[in-house]
Protein backbone atom coordinates (compact mmCIF):
# COMPACT_ATOMS: atom_id res chain seq x y z
CA UNK A 1 0.00 0.00 0.00
CA UNK A 2 1.27 3.44 -0.92
CA UNK A 3 1.80 5.73 2.07
CA UNK A 4 2.44 9.47 2.22
CA UNK A 5 6.16 8.81 2.55
CA UNK A 6 6.07 7.14 -0.90
CA UNK A 7 4.37 10.06 -2.63
CA UNK A 8 6.08 12.83 -4.57
CA UNK A 9 3.59 15.52 -5.53
CA UNK A 10 3.91 18.37 -8.00
CA UNK A 11 1.57 21.25 -7.19
CA UNK A 12 0.86 24.19 -9.44
CA UNK A 13 -1.35 27.25 -9.35
CA UNK A 14 -2.31 29.22 -12.47
CA UNK A 15 -2.47 32.84 -11.39
CA UNK A 16 -3.92 35.81 -13.25
CA UNK A 17 -5.04 39.02 -11.60
CA UNK A 18 -4.51 37.33 -8.21
CA UNK A 19 -2.23 39.70 -6.30
CA UNK A 20 -4.55 39.52 -3.26
CA UNK A 21 -5.18 35.78 -3.55
CA UNK A 22 -2.01 33.89 -4.47
CA UNK A 23 -0.27 34.73 -1.19
CA UNK A 24 -3.05 33.07 0.82
CA UNK A 25 -3.15 30.05 -1.50
CA UNK A 26 0.59 29.36 -1.35
CA UNK A 27 0.94 29.90 2.41
CA UNK A 28 -1.85 27.39 3.02
CA UNK A 29 -0.47 24.92 0.49
CA UNK A 30 2.97 24.93 2.13
CA UNK A 31 1.40 24.43 5.56
CA UNK A 32 -0.67 21.46 4.39
CA UNK A 33 2.09 19.83 2.31
CA UNK A 34 4.62 20.08 5.13
CA UNK A 35 2.12 18.52 7.51
CA UNK A 36 1.44 15.61 5.13
CA UNK A 37 5.05 14.37 5.42
CA UNK A 38 5.32 13.42 1.75
CA UNK A 39 8.46 11.97 0.22
CA UNK A 40 8.83 15.24 -1.66
CA UNK A 41 6.80 18.03 -3.19
CA UNK A 42 7.23 21.08 -5.40
CA UNK A 43 5.02 24.14 -5.92
CA UNK A 44 4.93 26.14 -9.13
CA UNK A 45 3.09 29.42 -9.57
CA UNK A 46 2.40 30.02 -13.26
CA UNK A 47 1.91 33.76 -13.47
CA UNK A 48 0.06 34.42 -16.71
CA UNK A 49 1.07 37.96 -17.59
CA UNK A 50 -1.09 39.65 -14.97
CA UNK A 51 -1.54 43.43 -15.25
CA UNK A 52 -1.52 43.82 -11.46
CA UNK A 53 1.16 42.89 -8.88
CA UNK A 54 0.61 39.11 -9.02
CA UNK A 55 4.12 38.60 -10.43
CA UNK A 56 5.73 40.59 -7.62
CA UNK A 57 3.80 38.73 -4.92
CA UNK A 58 4.67 35.39 -6.52
CA UNK A 59 8.39 36.24 -6.60
CA UNK A 60 8.27 37.15 -2.91
CA UNK A 61 6.71 33.76 -2.14
CA UNK A 62 9.46 31.96 -4.09
CA UNK A 63 12.08 33.90 -2.13
CA UNK A 64 10.46 32.86 1.14
CA UNK A 65 9.82 29.17 0.42
CA UNK A 66 12.59 26.96 -1.06
CA UNK A 67 10.14 24.56 -2.72
CA UNK A 68 8.20 27.32 -4.50
CA UNK A 69 9.17 28.56 -7.95
CA UNK A 70 7.54 30.98 -10.36
CA UNK A 71 7.07 30.77 -14.12
CA UNK A 72 6.33 34.15 -15.68
CA UNK A 73 4.51 34.71 -18.95
CA UNK A 74 5.43 38.00 -20.58
CA UNK A 75 2.04 38.03 -22.28
CA UNK A 76 -1.21 36.44 -21.18
CA UNK A 77 -1.47 32.98 -22.76
CA UNK A 78 -4.85 32.08 -21.32
CA UNK A 79 -6.11 29.59 -18.79
CA UNK A 80 -5.92 26.48 -20.94
CA UNK A 81 -2.34 27.02 -22.08
CA UNK A 82 -1.33 27.72 -18.48
CA UNK A 83 -2.92 24.49 -17.27
CA UNK A 84 -1.25 22.43 -19.98
CA UNK A 85 2.12 23.93 -19.08
CA UNK A 86 1.61 23.04 -15.43
CA UNK A 87 0.60 19.46 -16.19
CA UNK A 88 3.34 18.74 -18.72
CA UNK A 89 6.21 20.28 -16.71
CA UNK A 90 5.36 18.56 -13.42
CA UNK A 91 8.44 16.79 -12.15
CA UNK A 92 6.90 14.15 -9.88
CA UNK A 93 4.63 11.13 -10.28
CA UNK A 94 1.46 12.93 -9.24
CA UNK A 95 0.32 16.44 -10.04
CA UNK A 96 -2.22 18.54 -8.15
CA UNK A 97 -3.63 21.84 -9.24
CA UNK A 98 -6.11 24.40 -8.12
CA UNK A 99 -6.57 27.98 -9.21
CA UNK A 100 -4.73 30.87 -7.63
CA UNK A 101 -7.96 32.72 -6.86
CA UNK A 102 -8.43 31.24 -3.36
CA UNK A 103 -11.85 29.68 -4.10
CA UNK A 104 -10.99 26.31 -2.56
CA UNK A 105 -9.92 25.27 0.93
CA UNK A 106 -6.44 23.73 0.61
CA UNK A 107 -7.05 21.73 3.79
CA UNK A 108 -9.14 19.44 1.57
CA UNK A 109 -5.93 18.36 -0.15
CA UNK A 110 -5.30 16.08 2.84
CA UNK A 111 -8.17 13.75 1.97
CA UNK A 112 -7.22 13.82 -1.72
CA UNK A 113 -3.69 12.63 -0.93
CA UNK A 114 -5.16 9.88 1.30
CA UNK A 115 -7.08 8.56 -1.75
CA UNK A 116 -4.08 8.42 -4.12
CA UNK A 117 -3.50 4.65 -3.57
CA UNK A 118 -6.98 3.76 -4.78
CA UNK A 119 -7.24 5.30 -8.25
CA UNK A 120 -5.35 7.09 -11.02
CA UNK A 121 -7.10 10.40 -10.43
CA UNK A 122 -8.74 12.06 -7.45
CA UNK A 123 -11.08 14.73 -8.75
CA UNK A 124 -13.19 17.23 -6.89
CA UNK A 125 -16.71 18.37 -7.40
CA UNK A 126 -18.06 21.58 -5.93
CA UNK A 127 -20.74 20.72 -3.39
CA UNK A 128 -22.23 24.22 -3.63
CA UNK A 129 -20.98 26.49 -6.38
CA UNK A 130 -20.41 30.07 -5.26
CA UNK A 131 -21.38 31.63 -8.55
CA UNK A 132 -24.00 33.95 -9.97
CA UNK A 133 -27.20 32.34 -11.26
CA UNK A 134 -25.88 32.80 -14.81
CA UNK A 135 -22.63 30.97 -14.03
CA UNK A 136 -24.52 28.18 -12.27
CA UNK A 137 -26.75 27.77 -15.32
CA UNK A 138 -23.87 27.67 -17.80
CA UNK A 139 -22.00 25.19 -15.59
CA UNK A 140 -25.05 22.91 -15.35
CA UNK A 141 -25.65 23.00 -19.11
CA UNK A 142 -21.95 22.42 -19.82
CA UNK A 143 -21.74 19.30 -17.64
CA UNK A 144 -25.04 17.99 -19.03
CA UNK A 145 -23.90 18.43 -22.65
CA UNK A 146 -20.56 16.71 -22.01
CA UNK A 147 -22.26 13.74 -20.34
CA UNK A 148 -24.63 13.48 -23.29
CA UNK A 149 -22.05 13.90 -26.07
CA UNK A 150 -19.13 11.92 -24.59
CA UNK A 151 -20.96 9.50 -22.29
CA UNK A 152 -18.95 10.68 -19.31
CA UNK A 153 -20.12 10.32 -15.74
CA UNK A 154 -18.04 12.98 -13.99
CA UNK A 155 -20.11 15.04 -11.58
CA UNK A 156 -18.27 18.33 -12.12
CA UNK A 157 -15.77 17.90 -14.93
CA UNK A 158 -14.35 21.43 -14.73
CA UNK A 159 -13.75 21.57 -10.99
CA UNK A 160 -10.27 23.02 -10.49
CA UNK A 161 -9.21 20.70 -7.69
CA UNK A 162 -7.62 17.48 -8.93
CA UNK A 163 -4.74 15.05 -8.44
CA UNK A 164 -3.72 13.14 -11.57
CA UNK A 165 -0.93 10.70 -12.41
CA UNK A 166 1.53 12.68 -14.50
CA UNK A 167 2.05 9.72 -16.84
CA UNK A 168 -1.30 10.63 -18.42
CA UNK A 169 0.25 13.74 -19.97
CA UNK A 170 2.86 11.64 -21.75
CA UNK A 171 0.08 9.66 -23.41
CA UNK A 172 -2.25 12.40 -24.61
CA UNK A 173 -1.96 15.56 -26.62
CA UNK A 174 -4.86 17.94 -26.23
CA UNK A 175 -5.89 20.13 -29.13
CA UNK A 176 -7.41 22.99 -27.16
CA UNK A 177 -5.39 25.41 -25.11
CA UNK A 178 -8.53 27.26 -24.03
CA UNK A 179 -11.23 26.83 -21.38
CA UNK A 180 -12.20 23.40 -22.73
CA UNK A 181 -8.83 21.89 -21.80
CA UNK A 182 -9.84 20.50 -18.40
CA UNK A 183 -12.79 18.64 -19.91
CA UNK A 184 -10.73 17.34 -22.83
CA UNK A 185 -8.13 15.92 -20.43
CA UNK A 186 -10.82 14.17 -18.39
CA UNK A 187 -12.51 12.76 -21.51
CA UNK A 188 -9.21 11.44 -22.89
CA UNK A 189 -8.30 9.95 -19.51
CA UNK A 190 -11.58 8.05 -19.48
CA UNK A 191 -10.95 6.70 -22.99
CA UNK A 192 -7.58 5.40 -21.77
CA UNK A 193 -9.26 3.61 -18.88
CA UNK A 194 -7.95 5.82 -16.09
CA UNK A 195 -9.76 5.16 -12.83
CA UNK A 196 -10.99 8.01 -10.67
CA UNK A 197 -12.40 8.82 -7.27
CA UNK A 198 -14.66 11.84 -6.88
CA UNK A 199 -14.67 13.90 -3.70
CA UNK A 200 -16.97 16.77 -2.77
CA UNK A 201 -15.14 20.00 -1.96
CA UNK A 202 -16.23 23.31 -0.51
CA UNK A 203 -16.30 26.13 -3.05
CA UNK A 204 -15.59 29.61 -1.70
CA UNK A 205 -16.81 32.95 -3.05
CA UNK A 206 -14.26 34.92 -5.03
CA UNK A 207 -13.42 37.93 -2.89
CA UNK A 208 -10.65 39.54 -4.95
CA UNK A 209 -9.43 39.52 -8.52
CA UNK A 210 -11.19 39.17 -11.86
CA UNK A 211 -12.82 36.09 -13.37
CA UNK A 212 -12.67 35.66 -17.15
CA UNK A 213 -14.85 32.55 -17.34
CA UNK A 214 -18.26 32.21 -19.03
CA UNK A 215 -17.78 35.07 -21.47
CA UNK A 216 -19.89 34.58 -24.63
CA UNK A 217 -16.75 34.38 -26.81
CA UNK A 218 -15.36 31.58 -24.63
CA UNK A 219 -18.68 29.73 -24.70
CA UNK A 220 -18.81 29.82 -28.52
CA UNK A 221 -15.19 28.62 -28.81
CA UNK A 222 -15.97 25.80 -26.40
CA UNK A 223 -18.95 24.69 -28.48
CA UNK A 224 -16.70 24.46 -31.56
CA UNK A 225 -14.12 22.50 -29.58
CA UNK A 226 -16.73 20.03 -28.28
CA UNK A 227 -17.85 19.36 -31.86
CA UNK A 228 -14.24 19.02 -33.03
CA UNK A 229 -13.28 16.61 -30.24
CA UNK A 230 -16.35 14.45 -30.87
CA UNK A 231 -15.39 14.09 -34.53
CA UNK A 232 -11.77 13.34 -33.64
CA UNK A 233 -12.67 10.66 -31.09
CA UNK A 234 -15.15 9.08 -33.50
CA UNK A 235 -12.39 8.86 -36.12
CA UNK A 236 -9.87 7.46 -33.61
CA UNK A 237 -12.31 4.71 -32.54
CA UNK A 238 -13.12 3.91 -36.17
CA UNK A 239 -9.41 3.62 -37.03
CA UNK A 240 -8.81 1.29 -34.04
CA UNK A 241 -11.63 -1.02 -35.05
CA UNK A 242 -10.32 -1.24 -38.61
CA UNK A 243 -6.70 -2.01 -37.77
Amino acid sequence: MITNKDIRLSVFFPAYHDEKNIDKVVHKAVEVLEDLNLKDYEITIIEDGSPDKTAEVADNLAARYPKVRVVHHEKNKGYGATLWEGFTTAGFEYVFYTDGDNQFDLDELRKFVALIPFSDMVIGYRKKKQYSKYRKLTSFVYNFVLRLVFDTDYIDIDCAFKIIKTELFRQINVKTKDAFIDAEIMIRARLLGYTFTEVGVRHLPRVDGVSTAARPSIIFRTIREIIGLKKEIKKELHDRRNK
